[in-house]
């Protein structure tokens, strides 16, 4: 199957500043897990001026093309839709960010199942490390760039206003994309079933009475609300929200005594209160007592970031959102940060070979997507202390907070 004709790989030279095409490849990333809804692959236009002879190294998205079952199942959740609306349509819209401010890969090329971005990892991107959790300097970067994601979706929709001259929301025009497919549900819900199966042998609550059935009862419960949360909240100003944003969707740089961190990967965009994904980040990607030390500190660096770009545009935050209505957006948001996180932590949390083993085999991802995947869970977990320790830490904060409060307080390390 052909990706990309001549005509289009001329195109995208053309955008790079070249108009001479010598050749042209399409290469598999070392690390096919990499994309997990979707494949990622490496594009590599060699181009000519002026006599000398450049390589453009580029990087490609696109529906899956080896695993039938995948490709039929991101289709009917809409995915690839979603970001192909998101990136050909509403982000052009929103303001061209380069240099420290930048929050995403430039995009070059886009149609419905392929999207072509300048490959960062060429100027020194990487992925944090998906075992580990990220340092302070790390999610500093991460929240900067989220901040200025969030940005974009208040000042697109104060400039609309002006020019309708009334009240416009992104809403209004994107609705059918920046909702939860009742598709989706099935992936939910067994992540959601796997919480209970894991916690049902590890937890240190589990010779509490009735803990099976507090569990069976209170978990769905929990998800539930997670799911109210994922709608446009007629409390708090919605975003377009990115809503997954662990270390496969964060690249980072280091800069100097810094880091910067652009955001990929917008095909789970929600229409949502902005700290759903503050929230998540901070749950995918720290340990309990990194919550305990950093959230007053991230939250403050969102609130001054956002502060500064609305600023740009002469619109104060208190117009939108005031510091202490966004800490009670986000201390009610954490519903859906912790469940989230309880969904993709236990997924990211494994070796990659563990990964490979489930995702890169069509019978075995099928059967993890919407089937169980609490089994794969629990056996990672007999084998892997550090798996075991990073996954069942997150999952009884979920007791903690939601089932055992009053009981185990004394353990709770808890601002938030």
């Amino acid at each position: 199957m052909e990706l990309l004709n001549k005509e289009e790989i001329l195109s995208i030279a053309k955008i790079c500043g070249f108009n001479n095409v010598i050749s042209w490849c399409i290469e598999e990333f070392p690390n096919k897990v990499i994309g997990y809804l979707g494949d990622h692959l490496k594009l590599v236009i060699q181009v000519e001026s002026k006599g000398i002879r450049t390589n453009l190294n580029l990087f490609i998205k696109c529906m899956p093309r080896l695993d039938k079952w995948k490709a039929q199942y991101l289709k009917e959740l809409n995915f690839f839709k979603k970001e192909y609306v998101m990136l050909s349509k509403l982000f052009k819209d929103f303001r061209s960010i380069e240099a420290s401010r930048k929050w995403r890969p430039k995009l070059l090329f886009i149609k419905e199942d392929i999207f072509v971005f300048e490959n960062i990892t060429t100027i020194g991107y990487s992925m944090p490390d998906h075992k580990e959790t990220m340092p302070l300097e790390m999610l500093r970067a991460a929240v900067k760039s989220l901040a200025r994601f969030h940005a974009e979706s208040y000042i697109y929709e104060e400039n609309k206003s002006k020019e309708l001259g009334r009240p416009y929301r992104i809403w209004e025009d994107y609705s059918e994309y920046l909702q939860e497919p009742e598709q989706g549900m099935a992936w939910r819900n067994t992540g959601r079933n796997g919480v209970i199966d894991f916690l049902k042998v590890f937890s240190r609550f589990k010779a509490e009475s009735n803990f099976s059935r507090h569990l069976d009862f209170i978990i769905p419960m929990l998800y539930d609300g997670a799911l109210a949360l994922m709608k446009p909240s007629s409390e708090y100003r919605n975003v377009v929200a990115h809503r997954d944003l662990w270390t496969n969707n964060i690249l980072l740089k280091k800069c100097e005594d810094s880091y910067h961190a652009v955001l990929v990967d917008f095909q789970t965009v929600l229409y949502c209160s902005p700290m759903l994904d503050l929230s998540s980040l901070i749950f995918f990607n720290t340990t309990r007592s990194d919550r305990y030390n950093y959230t007053d500190e991230l939250i403050d660096l969102y609130y001054d970031t956002i502060s500064e770009e609305l600023l740009i545009e002469d619109i104060q935050i208190n117009e939108i959102m005031d510091k202490d209505t966004l800490i009670k957006a986000y201390n009610d948001s954490i519903m859906f940060g912790i469940t989230q996180a309880a969904l993709i932590v236990p997924i990211v949390s494994m070796t990659e070979e563990k990964r490979k083993q489930i995702f890169y085999d069509p019978e075995n991802c099928k059967k993890a997507n919407v089937v169980s995947r609490g089994e794969y869970f629990i056996e990672i977990a007999k084998e892997d202390a550090s798996y075991r320790k990073r996954v069942l830490e997150l999952f009884d904060e979920i007791i903690e907070r939601y089932i055992y409060p009053h009981e185990s307080s004394q353990h709770r390390p808890d601002k938030h």
